[in-house]
């Protein structure tokens, strides 16, 4: 007859304890497995129902993005016959000079555009805080284009554009009002990564959004004064309260949605003689048939500006 191993009762005991708290440990592990798995189906199905929610009201990023593409780059026709620009009438600004390496479309030169950073902004892409650059797209559309807005009671919709007039700079198509701004130096104020103040969009018309144009040959500067602006003539782009020019800024460059740019600011680039350079140059596009004469700067001496 062969005698069992003696087991001390309470080993038995802690023995048995350990297996019925191995099988509750199991039996809350399944249990705890199975809740989590309820609760991330219940998340799962949450956002399933917000994004179709969000799909169906067109509040979906990729969404927002496609309408403000499609609206910044509508095209807008430009077919104006006058002689002269005109306030209220849509228009580029072209630096006819400059030229964006590795470009080769459209008329030349670059223009200056529109170029929004926010996904959250307008539905029309377009809202305060929009950083202006010059852009080698210069095919006409609703990001470079824009109305010459008179302040004063000869500067009526229709009335010539004069030389020497104090004028605002809108966007052509914007949900609300906007004015071109050079950003001035202040306490946390944004500079451009030039440097100098940057032009952007504002929803409020202050000092620091009018400007004004000068004939681009200086010597000829105080006779033009007073006188219509031809449509096509080279100007110099003058921001009233600092007296500063708006210049590309052709040694730095922005990363847009539409791809690299160039900046865009208030800064004055002159030559030994006093002489604007070609980054400070200008022409007011109104007719995708530009002019050209004697005075648009099209003859030799466009760079020198004598």
């Amino acid at each position: 007859m062969v005698r069992k191993p003696w087991v001390h009762k309470s080993r038995q005991f802690a023995s048995d304890g350990r297996q019925k708290d191995d099988q509750m440990k199991n039996a809350n592990d399944t249990s705890l497995a199975a809740d989590t798995i309820f609760v991330n189906v219940k998340i799962l199905q949450e956002k399933i129902k917000s994004y179709l929610a969000k799909r169906d009201r067109g509040e979906l990023l990729v969404q927002k993005s496609q309408r403000m593409y499609a609206s910044l780059l509508l095209p807008v026709v430009l077919d104006s016959t006058n002689e002269f620009l005109r306030y209220g009438e849509n228009a580029q600004l072209v630096c006819p000079d400059i030229r964006f390496p590795g470009w080769c479309d459209g008329a030349g030169g670059v223009a200056l555009s529109c170029s929004t950073s926010d996904y959250y902004s307008e539905l029309d892409g377009l809202g305060p805080g929009c950083t202006m650059t010059a852009s080698p797209l210069t095919e006409s559309c609703v990001r470079n284009c824009f109305k010459i807005c008179g302040l004063g009671s000869s500067c009526e919709k229709g009335e010539p554009l004069k030389f020497g007039d104090t004028f605002a700079i809108s966007p052509c198509v914007s949900s609300k009002p906007l004015f071109v701004t050079a950003v001035m130096p202040r306490l946390y104020a944004e500079r451009g990564v030039s440097g100098h103040p940057a032009l952007k969009l504002v929803d409020a018309q202050d000092p620091y959004c009018r400007w004004t144009v000068a004939y681009w040959r200086k010597a000829l500067r105080e006779e033009a004064e007073g006188l219509p602006v031809p449509n096509g003539a080279r100007v110099v782009l003058k921001h009233n309260a600092t007296n500063l020019n708006a210049a590309v800024e052709t040694d730095f460059r922005i990363a847009t949605f539409f791809g690299d740019e160039y900046e865009v600011s208030a800064h004055s680039i002159e030559d030994s003689g006093g002489r604007e350079k070609a980054q400070n140059i200008w022409e007011f596009v109104t007719s995708r048939k530009r002019p050209g004469s004697d005075d648009d700067g099209t003859n030799n001496n466009t760079i020198m500006n004598k």
